[in-house]
């Protein structure tokens, strides 16, 4: 990963939030589709505090409008450090699950921006690039403090009884 100045980095963050924001409103669509409409409203409120941190990042730094090409990105894979891969998704997904998949995605974005931090070539990418591990490792803590108060999701909650049918 070679992120060299505080343009590309911007475009990253917003990205990257702006992509978790676009993935929890897919994936809130789905539960209530499903009428799981309790990990639905969790997921919509997820959307919304993404989407509101990558208007702050266009906001503060004017960062939307400097959007890479889908190959300019940095990522270890073909989506974005903090969206939950949608292959993690189950239509029964209980609540804990749940933000245990949002949980790994903070810790996936704080990760990016640490080694970023780490690997800057100047002071002032590693500063931002630090001031933004430390946004998500705020996240981590906040997601970290939701999952206590959550019940152990019951054993067996992928198996439906009632199984959708296809024609």
């Amino acid at each position: 990963m070679t992120i060299t100045d505080v343009a590309t980095l911007l475009a990253h963050a917003h990205a990257m939030e702006q992509e978790a924001a676009e993935r929890y409103e897919e994936l809130a669509a789905q539960m209530y589709a499903v009428n799981n409409s309790k990990i639905g409203d969790l997921f919509t409120k997820l959307a919304e505090i993404e989407a509101k941190h990558a208007a702050q990042l266009s906001l503060e730094h004017g960062a939307a409008n400097l959007a890479l090409t889908a190959s300019d990105y940095k990522w270890n894979s073909l989506e974005s450090p903090e969206a939950i891969p949608i292959g993690e998704m189950h239509y029964l997904l209980p609540e804990r699950r749940a933000m245990t998949l949002a949980l790994a995605a903070e810790h996936r974005a704080l990760a990016f921006y640490e080694r970023l931090a780490d690997d800057a070539p100047n002071e002032k990418l590693r500063a931002m690039a630090a001031e933004f591990a430390a946004d998500e490792a705020t996240h981590v803590r906040i997601v970290q403090a939701w999952l206590l108060r959550l019940e152990a999701d019951v054993e067996n909650w992928h198996e439906d009884m009632d199984p959708p049918v296809s024609l």
